[in-house]
């Protein structure tokens, strides 16, 4: 997993197309504890935190987290055509290994389909469940869209499609 201002750095140096295709279509960006989004709420001047639950709440947690986090890690793809897929779990084995006890073995699978430019999440009997935008999955497969927070037991992530992180990224470095 590389660090936001890895990735930063990466997006400087790379055409833009260049970077699509060394990140992949699509990022995971690891939603950092709870203690840290509201301590950085408090740094900006906000009065209250809330947890951001809907595609353009967590969307704009992100860009404000990606701002001014820059050890926020950042789960990228390896190349991918067609039709390809993610395993999530506690294995090393698996393509995002997520460290954390609530995450099973083998907790989820994301598979990206290039031809539709969409990607569904599958939950393979994880104990602690998948959730996008704190709502179980509840079929087999599950869209994921720009934005979603995806939960794996007690561990977040934002997903964004890469042209989304380039631009708050982009948006970041000028702010």
């Amino acid at each position: 997993m590389l660090l936001v201002r890895e990735v930063r750095a990466l997006a400087g140096n790379l055409q833009k197309e260049d970077f699509l295709r060394q990140v992949g279509p699509f990022v995971l960006v690891r939603r950092p504890p709870d203690p840290i989004v509201e301590r950085l709420a408090l740094r900006l001047g906000a009065h209250r935190t809330r947890v951001a639950r809907s595609p353009a709440s967590s969307k704009m947690l992100m860009a404000e987290l990606l701002q001014h986090l820059d050890d926020l890690g950042v789960a990228t793809l390896p190349p991918i055509r067609g039709s390809e897929e993610l395993q999530i779990g506690r294995l090393p084995d698996n393509d995002l290994v997520v460290d954390d006890p609530s995450v099973s073995k083998r907790h989820a699978v994301l598979r990206w389909d290039a031809l539709a430019r969409r990607c569904m999440l599958t939950d393979m009997g994880s104990r602690n469940g998948t959730l996008i935008n704190a709502e179980y999955i509840r079929d087999a497969n599950a869209l994921v869209s720009d934005g979603d927070m995806l939960s794996f037991g007690d561990a977040e992530f934002c997903f964004l499609e890469t042209l989304s992180l380039l631009s708050m990224l982009h948006t970041a470095h000028y702010a």
